[in-house]
């Protein structure tokens, strides 16, 4: 019983400790970090190469590639990465780049896969500072100003987080992503960076020191989200990963129910994946940097399947005594924590207002986003996750999976 206890404890208090944690700390990196202003370093801006992996990407590519070219960061190289597309990516880039020296459009007709087209691309990179962003993502003219203006800000980082921001607005489900990028990802990501330990510079937006990245062996092909896998490995070396929130880069999110399942079993596999690979590792002494990281993950997991045993049982028990109250105290809590999630999004909101002046409206979707997105989260971490934690990664390698819309 005392096990149990502790499990419902638990299950009761981790949302409230984590939600308030992140509220406090991305409100101080707020207030003492993010610099609206950025001045030239020393002796100019350095060189940066931008890497795009590309497969089957036409409906989306022209957009992307023409972003590119309004940046105004000087000593800029582009490489479009050709995996083998099937479709009209290469002429619709080529098109697109209408000779513009900087960009590149790379194609040798071979499917290797995200991961291993990132690595070639590392390792044609003429420049030491490497940007990574998807073929489906449009920068900001001064994303990357804001990117090098951080990493530069110590020799110790190695990798600088973007911020994404819905650019397919308009449906229940990517409003629900909005107040997710801001909610999570925009706090989770501030109060991690206080430390200098990003757990994620995903592949949407990242820029990366190049010779930090080959050094640990690039990215893992075998990986279902290779970009956190990298980022874990960074960590592990002693480097330091950090968050530019004003480096802003648009994205499109899946609009339909199955392709958010889709994204999120990749992602919860992903994760799984992650914390198996590296549990021996992280673990060990000598990483202790790493224990808030991994620890957080792996409570996260175990949340949730607290959250589905305790929900399943208190169900079942309503059913079996209608009288009996534990059932009701659990609604009532569970509400409470609902709340939680509502005040945190609010204080997402204010601390993103200026980054995103439409994000109010999608607040007035806030009483169905702990319910809803919550449960596909939930359910896709119990799906995906658990096999990728008991098993690892799988022994080939990952393909391109998701599909994309104009």
């Amino acid at each position: 019983m005392y096990l149990v206890d502790l499990l419902l404890v638990f299950l009761a208090f981790y949302p409230v400790v984590t939600g308030a944690a992140w509220m406090v700390g991305g409100t101080l990196f707020r207030v003492l970090e993010e610099r609206t202003r950025i001045v030239a370093p020393p002796g100019g801006w350095p060189g940066v190469t931008i890497l795009v992996p590309a497969y089957n990407e036409e409906a989306v590519v022209s957009r992307c590639i023409a972003a590119l070219r309004e940046l105004d960061y000087p000593g800029l190289e582009v490489l479009i990465l050709n995996d083998g597309s099937r479709d009209q990516t290469v002429a619709r880039a080529r098109a697109a780049a209408d000779g513009d020296p900087r960009i590149r459009v790379l194609d040798d007709g071979v499917n290797l896969g995200k991961a291993d087209r990132l690595n070639d691309g590392m390792r044609r990179a003429r420049h030491d500072l490497v940007l990574v962003t998807d073929s489906d993502t449009h920068l900001h003219p001064r994303a990357v100003h804001y990117l090098v203006a951080r990493m530069l800000r110590s020799p110790r980082y190695a990798a600088v987080a973007g911020s994404p921001h819905v650019t397919n607005r308009g449906g229940l489900i990517t409003t629900m992503q909005i107040l997710e990028t801001a909610s999570l990802i925009g706090l989770m990501r501030r109060t991690h960076a206080l430390a200098g330990r990003v757990g994620t510079v995903a592949g949407v937006l990242g820029l990366f020191r190049r010779d930090a990245v080959l050094a640990v062996g690039g990215y893992d092909s075998r990986m279902a989200t290779e970009d956190i896998e990298l980022t874990w490995r960074l960590l592990e070396a002693g480097y330091l990963t950090a968050f530019a929130p004003n480096a802003l880069v648009g994205m499109q999110v899946p609009q339909t129910v199955r392709g958010i399942w889709a994204q999120r079993t990749r992602w919860a596999r992903g994760q799984g994946e992650v914390l198996r690979t590296h549990a021996r590792t992280v673990v060990s002494p000598g990483r202790a940097t790493m224990w808030p990281v991994a620890l957080e993950a792996f409570l996260s997991y175990l949340w949730v399947l607290t959250m589905l045993i305790a929900t399943t049982y208190g169900v079942i028990r309503w059913i079996l005594f209608p009288g009996d109250t534990k059932f009701r105290w659990m609604l009532a809590w569970g509400m409470g924590i609902a709340v939680i999630a509502i005040i945190q999004n609010i204080v997402a909101a204010a601390i993103d207002l200026r980054l995103d002046p439409k994000l109010p409206y999608a607040c007035l979707l806030l009483p169905l986003y702990p319910l809803a997105y919550w449960t596909i989260n939930a359910v896709a971490a119990i799906r995906s996750q658990t096999p990728g934690l008991v098993r690892g990664p799988r022994s080939k390698r990952v393909v391109w999976d998701l599909p994309r819309s104009s």
